[in-house]
């Protein structure tokens, strides 16, 4: 891909050119990828309340529209929704494999460091999780690979179709997750740093990258805005309220990349230190071995460390401004995945450069390769009992939990020209596919105040008027613990004139009685 061969080739012991790597390399891992992605989807691809929103089945819009196009266009030619998302699913994994599989190995070289640093990303609990799921975070992953894959080959042969490439790409992965920028920036960043090109070829670099992903993007939330009044779904103000324990629930999250939650807390986060410490070491010292000897032979070896280490740090800064703006957000394992992989491979590539050094820099490399053994072990564990359990129960509202619901069951008798309210409207929809709408919002979870266009006071009002006109329920699951924003099941029952019509172990439906009779 970037050289002749898969080890140093003044080693003679290397036979296999790399070329004939990129195919046999990926294949055990893709294997092994596809296997624990049948296991998980055994139920049907999971199905969370955002992936609702992606289908066009839930009240509130979704936001980057990339993943929610590919998932809808199939219903236009009357197939299954979750069949579509499933079969996407499995094209995902395959290429996210082969992909994260080609990258290192053209720049880690050593077989065994890019098949440690490949194991560790693909048999993760978070990978094996965001690819059995129908959601936008696979195909995220796959654009900003592709990002990578096309920026390396501009820097190789300066050629400004791949410099394009790369950005339409970004902007692709722009519209898959407003977490992209971040790569923007890291690969802006190394354009400028890139001594092989003049000043003016690289600021021109950077300013062309840049107006092709932004123009993509900010295309598509002027053309949103102006037909359906709605783009990124968050207001330019400062609404966040994260406090201690949301910060510390955060930084739980990325403790998570190396060891579970059983682990005790402090524990995890000094573990966590040292690595960051031992990882942003090598990945500094390769960058300024890059910068003071710009002409060396692998270009992927000497940038990707780079940009990948960036893209981390610009991530984690858009991550602070992302919680300063938006409510009642938090780094959750969702948000850290994309990190997660790239550091990784970060690593795995700086550790190969650092395998021959001594001193510190030989601690840091034999520390780092006895870790990754271990939490290697522990991956396999976890994803081993979560993959089961998802075979077992399915996951999210494709699981039994939901499909087996007595109160989900008792909502399927209810009359079919009924109107419903309900605390997990998205599940009914998804589950017995009839219509349902949120019961009113005490305030907007993205601004932590009550929307100004439609007031609570609005919202029961409206709430009230339709059961004046046709019967009305509300059905309340006990599952749906997350909604705090909504009105509670309590001050409906005191605000309205309520009759229980069933009383299941996992929720309760009542219809609402109108202050007039009907006709």
């Amino acid at each position: 891909m970037y050289y002749n061969y898969v080890s140093d080739p003044k080693n003679k012991s290397v036979v296999l050119p790399v070329r004939q790597w990129n195919w046999i390399f990926p294949a055990p891992f893709m294997l092994i990828s596809l296997a624990f992605f049948l296991i998980n989807t055994h139920k049907g691809i999971g199905v969370y309340p955002d992936t609702t929103r992606y289908m066009g089945i839930n009240e509130q819009p979704y936001d980057a529209p990339l993943y929610a196009w590919l998932v809808q266009l199939p219903a236009a030619f009357g197939f299954d929704m979750a069949s579509a998302a499933k079969v996407l699913g499995l094209f995902f994994v395959c290429a996210n494999v082969l992909l994260i599989c080609r990258l290192l190995v053209g720049a880690a070289g050593k077989p065994h460091h890019a098949a440690i640093g490949t194991a560790l990303i693909v048999l993760a609990p978070q990978f094996v999780t965001q690819h059995s799921l129908a959601m936008s975070e696979p195909l995220f992953l796959l654009s900003l690979l592709v990002v990578l894959l096309t920026a390396l080959r501009y820097l190789e042969s300066g050629n400004r179709l791949w410099l394009v490439a790369s950005a339409v790409a970004l902007g692709l992965a722009t519209l898959t997750r407003f977490t992209a920028p971040p790569m923007g920036a890291a690969l802006a960043t190394c354009f400028l740093l890139n001594a092989r090109r003049s000043l003016a070829r690289r600021i021109a670099d950077a300013v062309l990258y840049g107006s092709v992903s932004g123009g993509i993007f900010f295309a598509w939330v002027a053309i949103s805005y102006v037909s359906k009044g709605h783009s990124i779904g968050r207001e330019l103000a400062f609404h966040g309220n994260m406090g201690a324990e949301k910060w510390l629930s955060s930084l739980g999250a990325l403790t998570a990349w190396l060891l579970p939650d059983e682990i005790p807390f402090a524990a995890r986060v000094l573990l966590l230190c040292a690595v960051a410490i031992a990882a942003g070491t090598l990945i500094y010292v390769q960058a300024a071995r890059m910068l003071s000897d710009p002409l060396g032979a692998n270009v992927a070896r000497r940038f990707l460390p780079l940009m990948l280490g960036l893209f981390f740090l610009f991530y984690m800064a858009f991550m602070v401004l992302a919680t300063s703006i938006e409510a009642n957000l938090s780094l959750n394992g969702r948000y850290a995945f994309p990190p997660y992989v790239m550091t990784v491979m970060a690593v795995t590539i700086a550790l190969t450069e650092f395998r021959h050094s001594t001193g510190l820099l030989k601690a840091f490399h034999h520390g780092l390769l006895a870790l990754a053994i271990i939490v290697l072990s522990s991956h396999v564990a976890r994803t081993t009992v979560r993959s089961l359990d998802a075979y077992r129960s399915g996951i999210g509202f494709a699981s039994l939990e939901w499909t087996n619901s007595p109160t989900m069951r008792a909502v399927g008798e209810l009359p079919a020209t009924a109107l419903i309210y309900s605390n997990g409207p998205d599940a009914i929809a998804y589950v017995l596919k009839r219509p349902a709408v949120f019961i009113p919002g005490r305030f907007e979870l993205r601004t932590g105040i009550e929307n100004p266009s439609d007031p609570f006071e609005r919202q029961l009002s409206r709430l009230k008027d339709a059961s004046e006109k046709q019967r009305t329920y509300i059905v309340m699951f006990d599952k749906v613990t997350w909604r705090f924003y909504r009105v509670t099941e309590s001050e409906l029952k005191q605000r309205l004139s309520l009759i229980n019509v069933a009383t299941e172990p996992d929720g309760r439906i009542y219809e609402v009685q109108p202050a007039a009779g009907r006709d």
